[in-house]
């Protein structure tokens, strides 16, 4: 499943990598991204303004993001330190770019663990997934977001989603 499972974004269509402990830009996502402005080879990713470490974004019982409780789906990924990195999709510095995965790190050669959309509804976690065009990670390395989320405390989750604690 992976990253086909929804095909929702851009590039999400088409079956995943196999499973690897860490995930690069897929190379016909690059070549898109330098043609369209976003990528510039020397030097690299620019870093998305709203990248955050989902840690940090907890204030209270709920997630924040720009100050408000966070609401919507976002872009996340796990960062090779095992940072779950979440921020906005829309381009902060141009709205007529996209901001994709890699930006939430930046960099030439940005690597991940995991990568895909959380959901957030009115700062509570309701669900995440692997849905990334840009490094199509296989499913099975969903469990390294899960080990973060299963390490936050239960106030910040849905009722109804499964990380949340009984």
């Amino acid at each position: 499943m992976g990253s086909s499972v929804s095909g929702l974004y851009s590039g999400t269509r088409g079956a995943s990598q196999p499973f690897a402990s860490k995930y690069s830009v897929m190379a016909n996502m690059k070549e898109k991204d330098i043609k369209d402005g976003i990528l510039i080879p020397e030097k690299g990713y620019p870093k998305n303004p709203t990248a955050t470490n989902l840690k940090d974004a907890i204030k209270g019982n709920a997630v924040y993001m720009d100050g408000k409780k966070a609401n919507g789906k976002y872009t996340y990924v796990v960062d090779e330190k095992g940072n779950l990195i979440f921020g906005k999709r829309e381009n902060p510095d141009n709205p007529t770019l996209r901001s994709p995965h890699p930006m939430l790190i930046g960099g030439k050669n940005p690597k991940v663990k995991c990568a895909g959309m959380i959901d957030i509804r009115n700062g509570k976690i309701f669900n995440i997934d692997t849905d990334s065009g840009h490094y199509k990670p296989n499913e099975k390395s969903l469990p390294e977001a899960e080990k973060i989320l299963s390490s936050l405390p239960s106030s910040v989750f849905a009722r109804k989603s499964k990380w949340r604690k009984k």
